[in-house]
């Protein structure tokens, strides 16, 4: 790599840079450079899609395994020309100088998520030759506080498997996070791992079955729940225990409990049709005259025979139980976090972005992390925003509260001054009397 491309910032950078405003933010949740009896490296790519506009990129190092870790995160400023691919090898060590360390990645920058691609690959130099699994650097706005881990194994014939786990948390607040393991039926295994994760920073839980109490607990199929009082993006790492080969498994977004189970229950209508059936029957009649000669007069007769048979018809009508019903959350006075989440704002009734109040009541902002505003007004789709005067609370740093009151019934989009249309919001103002739940 070119001299000129790189350069390792100051401590002080990397606090100052904490509180500054970026629209964008990739995150690769686990790397390391561990030397022992098993040493763990981590190689970054990254690569910039555009055809046309060069990136300014701030990697930062979120250390939370170490002996020791650094005092303050270390900070990396590169640039990438427009198709311009860069490799980190060994990237904590070498690069951030932090060896015999674990932690997560954040790579920070001013522009739309999309121009900027980061990959990495973690493996290990023991058994020759190597063994490793990819892992991919993901937009901090997909963490989760309920995600699924899939494909997991322990135990097993042979050498078995063995399976770690573990979180990043890309918020600036502490997170408490709960893993519990399933069968394949869904029934739980063993007894719940709670850990606990600073903001921008990780855990890890080595040896998951092993800390949930079933270390000889079989299976190739189990599913790990992650529940967190915080958005966290989620790992796995599966491990073949004869040949050290491991797998890397993202955590998906899991559903709330309470799904609605909907039950069907035939109904049988029988329908009667009707069949005519002819038959004839002859009955001849005789009648004799003076010249006796007798004349055959034939009288047809019908009778009618009829045949019912039945066709059942089958109406099914659903009958739904446990239905969920989803009505707007309506506050008396509603809550919004600013930044919670990096660059946005989150309602703390919804966890949405959209607030639903009554009219007469008042929104509350609360700062919690970075610059921003929040400014009443409109995006366009180029991405400009116009404000219309409504409220606006200028741009602050936390801690910092604002409040408005709604005395009108309508919907009121908002923004921030700072990030514009990346960072957006509403407010649903409802007539008296509507109804809540």
């Amino acid at each position: 790599m070119k001299s000129s491309k790189l350069i390792l910032a100051a401590a002080t950078l990397a606090i100052a840079f904490g509180s500054a405003a970026s629209a964008s933010n990739i995150t690769i949740p686990a790397a390391a450079s561990i030397v022992g009896g098993v040493p763990f490296y981590s190689d970054v790519r990254t690569f910039n899609t555009s055809y046309s506009t060069e990136i300014f990129v701030t990697a930062i190092y979120r250390c939370f395994l170490g002996n020791p870790c650094p005092a303050n995160p270390p900070v990396v400023q590169f640039s990438l020309a427009p198709r311009e691919a860069l490799a980190f090898d060994n990237m904590v060590a070498q690069t951030f100088g932090a060896p015999n360390t674990a932690g997560g990645i954040e790579f920070e920058f001013d522009d739309v998520a999309e121009k900027l691609v980061v990959t990495s690959r973690l493996y290990s130099t023991e058994p020759e030759p190597t063994v490793g699994m990819f892992i991919p650097g993901v937009d901090f706005f997909t963490a989760r506080d309920r995600t699924v881990l899939t494909s997991i194994r322990n135990g097993g014939a042979g050498a078995g498997f063995r399976t770690n786990v573990g979180i990043f948390n890309t918020g600036g607040q502490p997170v408490t996070v709960t893993f519990r393991i399933h069968d394949s039926l869904g029934a739980q295994i063993g007894t719940d791992v709670i850990r606990t994760a600073d903001g921008h920073s990780g855990v890890q839980a080595n040896l998951i079955f092993l800390a949930a109490g079933v270390p000889d607990f079989e299976t190739d199929n189990a599913v790990i729940t992650v529940e967190a009082t915080g958005p966290v993006l989620s790992y796995a790492a599966v491990i073949d225990n004869a040949t050290s080969d491991p797998i890397f498994v993202a955590g998906a977004q899991d559903a709330l409990p309470g799904t609605p189970t909907i039950t069907r229950t035939p109904t049988i209508t029988l329908t009667p049709s009707i069949t005519f059936t002819p038959s004839n029957t002859f009955t001849p009649s005789l009648t004799f005259t003076p010249s006796e000669t007798p004349t055959i007069t034939r009288t047809f007769t019908p009778t009618q025979t009829f045949t019912v048979s039945e066709t059942p018809t089958i109406t099914r009508t659903p009958i739904i139980t446990n239905l969920a019903t989803r009505t707007p959350t309506i506050n008396p006075n509603a809550i919004v976090e600013i930044g919670r989440n990096g660059n946005s704002f989150v309602d703390l009734a919804s966890g949405t972005t959209n607030t639903t109040i009554v009219v007469g009541r008042t929104v509350q902002w609360n700062w919690i992390n970075g610059l921003h505003s929040t400014t009443s007004g409109t995006c366009s789709g180029g991405g400009l925003c116009s404000p219309d005067f409504i409220w606006n609370s200028a741009n602050q740093n936390p801690p910092f509260s604002y409040t408005h009151t709604f005395n009108t019934v309508g919907t009121f989009s908002y923004y921030c001054q700072i990030h514009g249309a990346m960072m957006q919001g509403a407010v649903n103002v409802l007539p008296p009397g509507s109804a809540r739940r």
